[in-house]
């Protein structure tokens, strides 16, 4: 149990150093005021050591205003080489510290930066992509964190399927295995 729990860890942290690495780019579930779930693909960018993650947003976005209604999220990660899928189950919530925010989008690179600029918001339709106008002077920067209180981890494999099923219980994950 524990070998499986460090596994999901080491695969966490790879994907924090590997732009490449499969769980970087993740689906985050979240479900709106109408309770249809929404599914997006996110990006990992930090994990602390309670497994708390965090992605970046646009302020404006959907997730926003799914999290500020229903606080539940649901998240997916995939490797297909390893046959190795992580499901998560958790809270979220916005940061909504200034200089938290500040820090962090000062940190991110110039390149990246565009992505919350744009005058129209996220879900606007547009005649073609080109059209989109973007501030000089402003963003819509955003961050979430995520809290996991699940996490299911589930190998495919000959000669038979691994589920394992951890919990958050005092600080600490305890895992039992589960039927795939």
């Amino acid at each position: 149990m524990d070998l499986i729990y460090a596994t999901i860890v080491n695969e966490w942290q790879e994907a924090l150093k590997n732009k490449k690495h499969p769980f970087r780019y993740f689906t985050l579930a979240t479900v709106g005021f109408n309770s249809t779930p929404r599914l997006r693909t996110v990006v990992l960018r930090a994990i602390d050591k309670d497994l708390n993650m965090m992605i970046y947003t646009d302020r404006r976005s959907k997730k926003v205003t799914h999290i500020t209604e229903n606080t539940k999220v649901s998240m997916l990660f995939f490797n297909v080489e390893k046959q190795l899928q992580v499901t998560v189950k958790g809270r979220a919530s916005l940061i909504k510290d200034p200089m938290v925010i500040k820090r962090m989008w000062e940190s991110l690179p110039q390149a990246s930066k565009s992505e919350y600029t744009a005058e129209q918001m996220p879900g606007t339709e547009i005649s073609d992509p080109s059209v989109i106008e973007y501030l000089k002077h402003d963003h819509f920067f955003g961050a979430v964190q995520l809290y996991p209180e699940r996490i299911e981890y589930l190998r495919l494999g000959s000669p038979r399927h691994v589920r394992v099923e951890f919990r958050k219980n005092n600080g600490s994950w305890e895992g039992t295995y589960i039927v795939p």
